[in-house]
């Protein structure tokens, strides 16, 4: 088999034949690895700290220029196959006031937002969440409808438009935001507690979102189809190491029945349906096939997903983006890298279907010579 270019290779394992060797790319990749492959200070890809900081000093334009600059040399350094891009802060993202640090560590605006600093994985959190409902009035449901119905600002699409305009003949756009989740319970505010009760006690006041959210879904979709982009993910976890977060009812009630007007709407633009989901989700992986995605990023093996078992059962269904585990990358020596990937290799790759990266994402403090060592193991495989 002759050489391929990346958009060849991952459209082909896509639909489940071998190409040339394996396709390789990213969730996510956090900075403190970007600086070290590109031998730079700071890196602002996926640099979660210094993009709050610098939307707070008004220096968005700056911040995503940065982060263009710095993921096309890492995207180059690597040689993705798979571009991983989502929205950007619009143009008018600054704040009304810069936030005033209250302590070390701890901010809040001019709307009494509180901010900390989350040392694991190097990002400023907003603490604060809106107070808990249970349902919405007919009023605030208009409003809604109207504030989803806007157009979406195209400065939100700056990155993907250059890496389109950039490598889409080459190699294959996916983008990560397709939202499955905070549409339908963004409204009710709370925190996470609350979310996870309300499908349960309100299913029908969640699914009043279903026309508002799609509607908004659908309009996104629209902008990805006229950029090129090949693969939309979704990337709610809706799974722990032991299972499911939701009562699987309550997902088969309220969540997959959305998904599938999501995943028909992809489908119908010609991108295909990726999610992304950590944790053990055997009891539900039937499901999100039934919901129509056809690739599972974020195969977390250290949580039971055996990828024998994965690769038996669904194979021919799935396209799956797995090869080295979270667990490996932060913890692991090379010799226990050279051992899981040759696993994943031998049991993953036969028969296309399959997409070398991190069980996640390369987490900020993981050892960064762990997954430079995988991706050469991965880039010397051939069929």
């Amino acid at each position: 088999m002759g050489s391929m270019t990346s958009r060849e290779r991952v459209l082909l394992t896509i639909n489940h034949r071998e190409p040339d060797r394996i396709p390789l790319g990213e969730w996510g990749i956090d900075h403190d690895h970007v600086e070290k492959i590109l031998g730079k200070e700071v890196s602002l890809w996926r640099n979660r700290r210094l993009e709050t900081l610098f939307l707070w000093e008004n220096r968005r334009d700056e911040l995503v220029r940065l982060m263009r600059e710095d993921y096309e040399a890492l995207v180059e350094a690597l040689d993705y196959d798979i571009i991983t891009l989502g929205l950007v802060p619009p143009r008018n993202a600054a704040p009304r006031t810069m936030p005033r640090e209250t302590a070390p560590g701890s901010w809040e605006d001019g709307e009494g937002r509180e901010y900390r600093y989350a040392a694991s994985n190097d990002s400023i959190e907003c603490v604060s969440h809106p107070p808990a409902r249970e349902s919405l009035t007919a009023e605030e449901l208009n409003r809604l409808a109207e504030e989803m119905a806007r157009p979406f600002e195209p400065s939100r699409f700056e990155l993907i438009d250059y890496f389109g305009a950039r490598y889409g003949n080459s190699k294959v756009l996916l983008f990560r935001d397709i939202d499955v989740f905070s549409g339908l319970m963004s409204p009710f505010g709370g925190d996470f507690s609350h979310e996870l009760i309300l499908p349960m006690t309100h299913p029908e006041e969640v699914k009043k979102l279903y026309p508002l959210a799609l509607k908004r879904q659908r309009a996104l979709i629209g902008e990805l189809k006229k950029r090129n982009v090949s693969i939309g993910m979704e990337g709610k976890d809706f799974c722990m190491n032991s299972g499911p977060m939701f009562t699987p009812d309550s997902l088969r009630d309220v969540f997959f029945p959305f998904q599938k007007l999501i995943t028909d709407g992809l489908r119908e633009a010609g991108i295909h349906p990726f999610f992304h989901c950590c944790g053990n989700t055997w009891d539900i992986l039937e499901d999100f096939v039934a919901a129509g995605w056809t690739g599972y990023q974020s195969v977390q093996k250290s949580a039971g997903m055996d990828w024998k078992r994965l690769k038996e059962e669904y194979g021919e269904r799935l396209t799956i983006w797995a090869g080295v585990s979270c667990e490996t990358l932060v913890e692991g020596e090379l010799s226990d890298v050279d051992e899981e990937v040759g696993e994943a290799l031998r049991i993953l790759a036969p028969g296309g279907g399959f997409i070398f990266g991190s069980t996640n994402s390369v987490q900020y403090g993981a050892r960064t010579e762990n997954y430079l060592r995988a991706l050469e193991l991965a880039r010397r495989f051939r069929y």
